[in-house]
This record gives structure tokens, C-alpha cells and sequence, in this order.
């Protein structure tokens, strides 16, 4: 009977670790989600402003700029789904 009882108990420790570490995962997400899209309406946007200017340069700004906007919202869903 007493070695169920410690299965179980460890068990429930493990579960309770589990949890915790879901929520750690999930704001880290989070975080590269703001981080990301951030950068990717910055590098949008810059490419944007400077397209008359830099050309095709601007063009690989903003090819930059939404691939890190993807990356935002690939990490927010993501973080969506270990909550």
C-alpha cells in the first residue's frame, strides 16, 4: 500500500511540473511573438518608406519584415497552444 501511495504522490509532482513548465513555455512564446512582430513592422515599414529610394534593396527589407511577421504569428499560435 505505502509504495502506491509514493507512486502516486510522484506522480502528481510530476503533473503539478508539467503544468508549470506549459505556462514558462507559452509566455516565452509570447515574448518572441512581441519581439518578432516588432522587428517584422519595422523592417516592413522601413522597406515601405524607402521603396522610391532604395529599390530593390527596400524589396528584401520588406521580404524580411514579413517573414519575421509570419514568425510572430507562427509563435503566438503556438503559445496558444500550451496554455
Amino acid at each position: 500500500k505505502n509504495r502506491h501511495e509514493d507512486e502516486v504522490h510522484k506522480l502528481e509532482q510530476l503533473a503539478a511540473r508539467n503544468l508549470f513548465q506549459s505556462k514558462r513555455v507559452a509566455s516565452a512564446y509570447t515574448r518572441n511573438a512581441i519581439f518578432y512582430g516588432l522587428v517584422g513592422t519595422l523592417f516592413t515599414g522601413f522597406g515601405a518608406v524607402q521603396y522610391r529610394f532604395l529599390g530593390l534593396q527596400a524589396v528584401f527589407f520588406i521580404l524580411i519584415g514579413l517573414f519575421l511577421l509570419y514568425a510572430a504569428f507562427a509563435n503566438y499560435f503556438e503559445g496558444k497552444k500550451h496554455k
